[in-house]
């Protein structure tokens, strides 16, 4: 995800000022015990993180400090906070954290990537994404 996601580039368009920010968190990997099935229970697996959100304005911090900016190891913070307990599905997860990510003040709307990447007893890679922008931007 190293470029604005689609799902952000839609809203971008609608936003009322010339700038605009996004803060990535990407390719965190967690091994967690997560699933439904009774064969993942109590096995950890692979699961992957991206996270964007998307900040109206991009206009320079004033004095080049941490304080003068969104200090983004919060996006870090929301997987630790959604991964402290087991969940049984990565839509739970990715909800908490887009819960999270949207409550600083200058957010717009964020986009939250979960994939297993060696799903068990199955080839390839399971994912959801989830995004959302909050109800004052959504036009």
């Amino acid at each position: 995800m190293t470029i604005t996601t689609h799902h952000l580039s839609s809203i971008i368009g609608n936003l009322e000022s010339n700038g605009w920010t996004t803060l990535r968190l990407e390719d965190v990997v967690l091994d967690l015990d997560i699933g439904a099935h009774d064969y993942e229970k109590g096995v950890k697996q692979p699961v992957r993180f991206d996270i964007e959100v998307l900040l109206e304005g991009s206009d320079s911090p004033i004095n080049d400090q941490i304080g003068d900016v969104l200090d983004y190891e919060y996006l870090y913070r929301s997987i630790e906070t959604a991964t402290s307990k087991r969940n049984t599905l990565m839509e739970t997860i990715a909800s908490s954290i887009l819960d999270s990510i949207l409550l600083p003040e200058d957010v717009v709307a964020g986009v939250v990537c979960l994939t297993k990447t060696s799903p068990m007893g199955f080839d390839g890679k399971f994912g959801c994404t989830l995004a959302r922008v909050k109800p004052e931007f959504d036009n």
